[in-house]
């Protein structure tokens, strides 16, 4: 089970990796893969230092993206992208799913989004 943390204690973990910065491309990438996740803007939260922050009020969420390296050659650096999750519109956070590839991002909301419409389906509309 993921520990929660407070705000700052998220920040504070998010800024203890070794952040890289985020492209115009990999902001569109992410952007794309949902709807239902949008891009919201904040101070604490630059795509320039690493960070990006997303929030889904469907899902009462909200995320940030870090993109943090995995692996530094001599002619190239791999990326890691860690997704932090928001939980009672930001009060509690938890450290969610770490994936190597850009591409796994907007994948992960788009499942979230789909196990969504399930759970609504079975149980009803959340409040």
């Amino acid at each position: 089970m993921a520990t929660r943390m407070t705000p700052s204690e998220m920040l504070a973990t998010a800024r203890d990796l070794p952040r890289l910065p985020f492209t115009e491309a990999d902001l569109a990438l992410i952007r794309s893969g949902t709807p239902a996740v949008a891009p919201k803007l904040s101070a604490k939260y630059e795509p320039s230092e690493g960070l990006y922050y997303l929030a889904a009020p469907s899902f009462h969420m909200e995320f940030v993206v870090v993109k943090s390296e995995r692996m530094r050659l001599p002619f190239l650096t791999l990326p890691r992208y860690t997704i932090m999750m928001g939980f009672e519109h930001g009060d509690v956070w938890e450290k969610g799913p770490v994936v190597n590839r850009l591409r796994a991002v907007p994948f992960i909301f788009k499942r979230m989004s789909l196990a969504d419409n399930w759970l609504d389906g079975e149980f009803g509309r959340k409040k």
